[in-house]
This record gives C-alpha cells, structure tokens and sequence, in this order.
C-alpha cells in the first residue's frame, strides 16, 4: 500500500455533533460539537473523496473504499500563515493540573501497591490502582497539551505544560425553523448549533487548526489529494490537500524505550474494545501483544482510563442507523511491563499504529497509540509487579 499524509482544512465551523438528543423538543433544541471529529467520521470523509474522485457507483463499490486505511485525526496547530506549526494532542489521563496557592503544579500518577490488608474494587485482581498525592479540584483548560510538552511526559520527565489549551474553539449560532411549505421561518422555533472553528486570535497572535490523517491506499487506486468535501453535520466545507510532515517517534523516546522493561500506551484517537476498558489482545492474565508488535509481550500493570464515550453514526449499506458502541476516550493511559521482546518494536511498528480489537475500526483509525516509559520504583510497596 502506498502511505500518504493528508491535511484537512475547514472552510466554515464544522459540527461534529455528539451522542446527545437533537430535536424539537424541551432540553434537546441545542446540537452540541464534539472536541475533535471521531475517528470513523474523518474516514468516511477521506474514503468518500476518493470514491467520489473515482467515479464509483456507491450502490454497489462501497465495499472498495473499506481498502483504504485512515490513520486519524491528528491536530495541527499552526501560528499565521507561514509561522511554525505543533502537533496538538489530548491531555494525558496520568496527568494532574492543580493550583497550589498562585503556582500550577502538576501531580503524577503512578501504580501503586496498596498495604496488607488493603484492597480495592478494580476490575480484575492482578490490576494496581493509581496513587493520587493531592486531594485537589483539577485547573480547567488544559484539554490538550503541545507535543513538545507531551514528549517530555512520555519521557517519565514531569512539568507543567506550557500553556493551556482547550483545542477547537466553540462557535455557537441561533437559528430558525423553516416552514418547508411556505419556505418562511416558523414562530418560536429557534435552535441553537455549536460548531468548531478552525482560526482563532489569542491576543495578537492568530493561530490556523488542521487535521492531519495517514492515509494507506491500494495499490490499485491512483487518487492526488486536493480538493473540497463536505464534513462534518450540515455539509459544510472542509479542503483536503497532501502534506509532507507527520508526528514520527523521536530518537530520545525510541532510545528511552529500547532500555526499558516498562511502558506506558497513550491513546491519541479513541479506542474501542469488545471488553470496555481492556484490550481483548489482552488474556485473562492480562497478557498480550498489541496487534501491530506481535513479538513483543506486555503484561498490564495499571490504566488510567478517562470517563468512556459513545459512537454511533449511519450506515450507508444497510440503510439504516449503527448501533451504539463505547469508547475508550484519548488519552487514556495503559502501564505495562515488557515480559518479552524488545520495547524498541513499539517505536518502529507500534507508534501512532491501532491497538483497537477489530479490524474494521484499526482501519478506521480508532485507537491510534503513543508509547513512552513509566518508572517502576515509583510503585510503592510490595513486590515486583
């Protein structure tokens, strides 16, 4: 398959709507965004370019644009229109900022090994739970970190992150129901849209957003990636064209990895696992290799999973809705010990690679994971896990 890096451009605010009800009625007159697109709807947005570029018959090639990969979405954070630009990604869930006074400080989570005597409700017996030093409200606005902050994080180097960001701006826009009869506004029925806009101006500097996706195409199928299509809810505009950069694992990280028997799986896209929080590449000991690293076996320690979230959507074969599935959200956090092979794999074959269970949603992009180290002599107590 031939790889390319493609970046997405909105046009307008786009919607990317979430779980939550939408229609005439009390409490569901507001269609609110999600922060950043699912998976699954960057896909069906690259997948329908191509096909639409193709000349497919959509009745019956639909099946075609099921070959091509999508390995998204990243966000691109760039300042103006020529100034320098940094991957944007979710705040990781072993990470808390708090305020100590007037300073930020930020709490490290780690696996920890509760005292004799003690226990806990996890999920399954050979799980640690996480220690929390502080007892503490979390500092809102810190929704995404820079990857040059991130990095140091999966580098077991902990600070505060340099600024606070909450990604995608919200737009919100009230407007009116039409009378599809009379072609006239229809009294006291108004709504509320909230989109994401992808420019914003934070003080005197103005920052431009994109999504970044890799793109695995067939051999078969010669597509050039520049043009518009329609994303998002209410078709609105988004420009694809093909980019030449992409968030590769840095040598200090694959160095940091290829000495270490411990490691941490990041999610920077949602995953979705048929047992909830747990990879089913995972046995019942917790044992497993991810699906693109088979030589290397890990054994789960510990997870910091965030609150879990719901996808739906519609499908175009059958005609009808998709049932509703949970995610494991990005930036969920996986503590593993390396029980054989080298962690340097995770690095070369594993980075920003799917760990999702199935097929279908590993080449929809779901569960797209960073890798980095975590040190085992912070667990406290007990023996060697």
């Amino acid at each position: 398959m031939a790889a390319k890096i493609v970046c997405i451009e909105a046009l307008d605010p786009l919607l990317f709507r979430d779980a939550r009800p939408f229609s005439n009625e009390l409490g569901a007159l507001m269609a609110q965004s999600l922060p950043v697109p699912m998976p699954g709807t960057v896909a069906g947005f690259i997948r329908t370019f191509v096909g639409n570029q193709q000349g497919w018959n959509w009745k019956c090639d639909f099946q075609r644009a099921l070959a091509i990969k999508v390995y998204a979405p990243l966000l691109w954070r760039q300042r103006g229109f020529t100034g320098e630009g940094e991957f944007i990604l979710p705040t990781p869930a072993d990470a808390l900022i708090y305020r100590e006074g007037s300073n930020l400080q930020v709490a490290v989570l780690r696996p920890f090994q509760p005292p004799a005597n003690a226990g806990c409700n996890l999920p399954h017996r050979k799980l640690l739970p996480l220690r929390v030093e502080v007892d503490t409200k979390p500092e809102g606005g810190y929704g995404f970190w820079k990857w040059s902050d991130l990095q140091d994080w999966l580098l077991d180097k902990p600070k505060v992150p340099s600024e606070p960001i909450e990604g995608l701006l919200r737009e919100t826009r009230v407007h009116v129901a039409i009378d599809d009869t009379k072609g006239t506004s229809e009294e006291s029925h108004l709504y509320t849209v909230e989109y994401r806009t992808f420019e914003h101006l934070q003080g005197s500097a103005y920052y431009r957003w994109s999504l970044l996706a890799r793109v695995d195409m067939p051999d078969d199928m010669e597509v050039t990636f520049d043009g518009i299509g329609l994303l998002g809810g209410e078709k609105r505009i988004a420009y694809l064209h093909e980019a030449n950069w992409w968030l590769n694992c840095p040598d200090s990280l694959r160095a940091a990895l290829s000495s270490t028997r411990y490691v941490r799986m990041m999610l920077a896209t949602p995953a979705i696992f048929k047992s909830g929080w747990k990879p089913d590449w995972l046995n019942d000991d917790l044992e497993g290799s991810p699906p693109s690293a088979p030589n290397v076996r890990l054994q789960l320690i510990a997870a910091a999973v965030k609150r879990h979230e719901a996808v739906s959507g519609w499908n175009y074969a059958k005609r009808c809705p998709k049932p509703v599935r949970w995610l494991v959200p990005a930036g969920s956090v996986y503590f593993f010990k390396l029980l054989d092979g080298s962690a340097e794999a995770l690095a070369s074959c594993a980075w920003l690679q799917p760990v999702s269970d199935a097929e279908p949603d590993r080449d929809a992009g779901y569960g797209l994971a960073l890798w980095g180290i975590w040190n085992k002599s912070e667990t406290v107590g007990g023996d060697e896990p």
